[in-house]
């Protein structure tokens, strides 16, 4: 055999070993993609488990915190009614009371119209008598 057919052997033989080695490369790389692929979809599957789980927790979180601020809305509602009807109460006590005083203020001074009327009554009576009397002095003077 020649060095020719030799190297031409050689080079067959690399050739089979180049694509065996080519084949057994294309099968593993096949072989890691396949593992890759069920990893990441492994990986999918918890993290969408996870996430679910969270918003489950959030859910029911927002949803007790949502009963707690229902519960003190009512407190406060509650709360405000009475205070509205304490100011209500208190309003309607001042203005019975203001009516009670207008009233009282009223009849004062009706006793006070009244009585002024009665002293320029008896103001009268006296310049009258007044009068009277001067007449009677002054016929009084007149006879001495």
């Amino acid at each position: 055999m020649s060095n020719e057919e030799k190297i031409l052997e050689m080079l067959i033989d690399l050739t089979k070993a180049i694509d065996n080695t080519r084949t057994e490369l294309k099968e593993e790389i096949q072989s890691v993609r396949t593992e890759l692929k069920e990893e990441i979809q492994g990986v999918r599957t918890e993290l969408k488990e996870e996430i679910q789980g969270v918003r489950t927790e959030l859910k029911e979180e927002i949803q007790g915190v949502r009963i707690e601020l229902e519960a003190e809305i009512r407190e406060n509602r509650k709360a405000i009614v009475k205070i509205e009807n304490k100011i209500e109460s208190e309003i309607s006590d001042k203005i019975c009371g203001l009516y009670d005083s207008r009233e009282v203020t009223n009849d004062k001074l009706d006793k006070i119209s009244s009585d002024i009327g009665d002293i320029r009554e008896t103001i009268s009576n006296v310049e009258l008598i007044t009068a009277s009397n001067w007449r009677d002095l002054t016929k009084l003077k007149s006879i001495k």
